[in-house]
């Protein structure tokens, strides 16, 4: 039944944009065009922090703190889900998903969300200018998601 849901879902789009007398093929394209728009304007700083966060882990200085393994996650995470997903599976790769830092991970996964990516995509649909609010606000719920999963996977470790 679950490989019918996405088919169905698009069938009942489709649908509606008919009975609604909307152009559903152009109405597509325009999310195709705002989507890449999207992605062209976010690409090079997800490249940049990947590149810089491989760079550091792999000459070792991030494993000076003990946190070469999620400091990548933790600069991604606001940044990209599905990033932050790739670095998560490359962390249950080479520790184990039932290791300190895969449970952290999956902790960090759970409870924080990709602030920056969602405050751009919504200060660019509702036209707000002064966005250090929000920001601040977002990676302050972001840092103490952080810090109490670091406290809650050293009581079950």
């Amino acid at each position: 039944m679950s490989s019918y849901i996405i088919p169905l879902f698009i069938l009942i789009v489709i649908l509606i944009g008919i009975f609604e007398k909307k152009d559903v093929y152009e109405l597509f394209i325009e999310g195709v065009i705002k989507g890449l728009k999207t992605v062209y304007n976010i690409f090079p700083y997800i490249f940049a922090i990947t590149i810089i966060s491989g760079l550091l882990r792999d000459i070792g200085i991030l494993n000076i703190f003990n946190i070469g393994e999620i400091l990548p996650l933790i600069i991604m995470k606001p940044l990209s889900g599905g990033a932050s997903t790739a670095i998560v599976l490359d962390i249950f790769k080479n520790n184990g998903a039932d290791s300190f830092f895969g449970l952290f991970s999956s902790i960090i996964m759970a409870s924080t969300e990709t602030t920056l990516y969602v405050i751009s995509i919504m200060s660019s649909k509702i036209k707000i200018k002064n966005m250090k609010i929000p920001i601040v606000c977002g990676l302050i719920g972001d840092a103490t998601a952080i810090i109490l999963g670091l406290i809650i996977t050293k009581i079950l470790i």
